[in-house]
């Protein structure tokens, strides 16, 4: 599968998918609904500082740091409303506008998933498993396999702030994907499986109904 970005949901992008697809999940946004997540997201001074702090959604632990391979491993799920907030925040960074004619949502469940390594061997298997999208991600929905629409690399992070004072050597490496998932097939527990660059599964278990939200009521 060829990478994309999170800009896939931006107007007038290539990808035709999102374009003429119509929404089979039953929960895409009102005008009123994109115009108060652009709001939103012009409260954060990026991206970054957004998903960090400000997105509103589920999140599911995979793995520790203290798994066998030493990788901390963590998906978080959200849906349109925060993806257009984490955008405007994007654009607030940029010092550009965004209106709501720039979106055209149709009703995605979006994961960004964290994996953090301390130490030299942790981080030579972080590059080697996660970068250069050698990483995946599906659901497991009613038994079925649900494949990301869209999936690509946010950002990777040599070395913490705290990782450098410690003389510890360590990294970390953001992931991002988008899946078409009927939202009344979210009310049940969905298995989360990350699949690594060499092949290894990952697996966690939630109800991602919540991550739905309603973006009226933020």
């Amino acid at each position: 599968m060829k990478d994309m970005s999170w800009a896939s949901l931006r107007k007038g992008c290539a990808v035709v998918l999102l374009v003429i697809v119509p929404a089979t999940s039953g929960w895409a946004l009102t005008r009123g609904e994109i115009v108060s997540a652009i709001a939103h997201g012009k409260h954060y001074k990026t991206k970054d500082d957004f998903l960090e702090s400000g997105v509103e959604g589920v999140k599911v632990k995979l793995a520790s740091a203290f798994a066998l391979d030493g990788i901390s491993k963590t998906a978080i799920f959200f849906d349109d409303w925060n993806y257009i907030a984490g955008e405007s925040a994007s654009a607030n960074q940029q010092m550009r506008e965004v209106n709501p004619d720039d979106f055209q949502p149709v009703g995605l469940l979006h994961a960004i998933v964290q994996v953090h390594a301390m130490g030299a061997i942790p981080t030579s298997k972080l590059n080697r498993r996660y970068l250069d999208g050698r990483a995946h991600l599906v659901l497991r929905v009613n038994g079925v396999i649900i494949q990301p629409t869209t999936k690509s690399m946010l950002k990777k992070s040599d070395q913490s702030e705290g990782a450098v004072l410690l003389g510890v050597q360590s990294g970390k490496i953001v992931l991002e994907f988008s899946f078409d998932v009927a939202a009344v097939d979210l009310q049940k527990e969905v298995e989360v499986i990350l699949i690594d660059g060499d092949g290894n599964q990952h697996r966690a278990k939630s109800v991602l109904a919540p991550a739905l939200g309603h973006p009226s009521s933020r």
